[in-house]
């Protein structure tokens, strides 16, 4: 296969995969955060405590998962560089210095205790690949710097993806922290697996 066909087939791949997850995203917003619109839901009573920092965390997490795509882009690195780097300092602005922190703690604060120590390390890991893959680009560190920012965004995904299941079976709180630590290793290992499997295909 040529070396375009091959890029071809990898950008098709890609689109593909955003727009499932833009898809996923929509779902759990129908879902999950309807609630943001109808007063009387009993999701307010939930997040009274912590409502305000709910939204700071809500608000850098949905710029973090929208601009997560761009910096993916290879047009927009390519032909639009300045755009990459202002948005890649935007991404990495809204999870280190506000969703990653706040998600942190929230999510140890006011959850059920069975998630406690899971959201020490979602919310950690999310920031050190975050803070790792900053630095990567900043030592001119192209390969590396592309690996870290996958795990950054897929831990960007866990919020999507575990949040899907709601829109069919309704989980304990039990069965909620083992779906987000298998998430957290899924979020680790998959873009190791997405390198090692361009490397392996036949040329």
């Amino acid at each position: 296969m040529s070396e375009a066909a091959v890029r071809t087939e990898r950008d098709y791949l890609k689109y593909t995969f955003f727009a499932v997850m833009a898809a996923c995203w929509l779902l759990v917003i129908y879902v999950d955060e309807r609630f943001l619109v109808i007063d009387s839901d009993p999701e307010w009573q939930h997040i009274a405590e912590f409502k305000w920092w709910l939204l700071l965390h809500g608000l850098a997490g949905a710029a973090a998962l929208a601009i997560g795509p761009l910096q993916f882009s290879n047009r927009i690195r390519k032909r639009r560089p300045q755009l990459h780097r202002l948005t890649g300092r935007v991404y990495v602005g809204a999870i280190c210095l506000i969703a990653a922190p706040i998600g942190m703690y929230v999510g140890t604060t006011y959850e059920p205790k069975e998630v406690y120590i899971e959201q020490y390390f979602q919310a950690g890991l999310w920031w050190l690949t975050t803070a790792i893959a900053f630095i990567c680009i900043l030592n001119r560190q192209i390969e590396q710097h592309k690996v870290w920012m996958m795990r950054s965004y897929a831990f960007c995904l866990v919020f999507i993806l575990s949040r899907v299941p709601d829109a069919f079976i309704k989980m304990s709180d039990q069965l909620v922290a083992d779906m987000l630590w298998s998430l957290v290793i899924v979020a680790l290992i998959s873009p190791d697996l997405v390198q090692t499997a361009r490397k392996l295909r036949p040329r």
